[in-house]
């Protein structure tokens, strides 16, 4: 079941990448086209230990 979350928050990291390129102007036309490779290269930086993604649930600060 984690593997589901974090597929959805590369996912939608994947997407921001891709739309940001969009909206800088690199890529005008086709930006979109982008979205796979950045997606295999987010998972590419997941599994080798380049990128942590974490997912916390709520508040759970001790030091506040």
């Amino acid at each position: 079941m984690p593997y589901i979350y974090l597929l959805i928050v590369v996912l939608v990291i994947a997407a921001v990448i891709s739309l940001i390129l969009s909206f800088l102007g690199i890529l005008v036309v086709g930006a979109l086209r982008l979205l796979p490779l950045i997606f295999v290269a987010l998972i590419i930086a997941v599994l080798i230990g380049k990128v942590r993604i974490t997912i916390v649930h709520g508040k759970k600060r001790d030091d506040d």
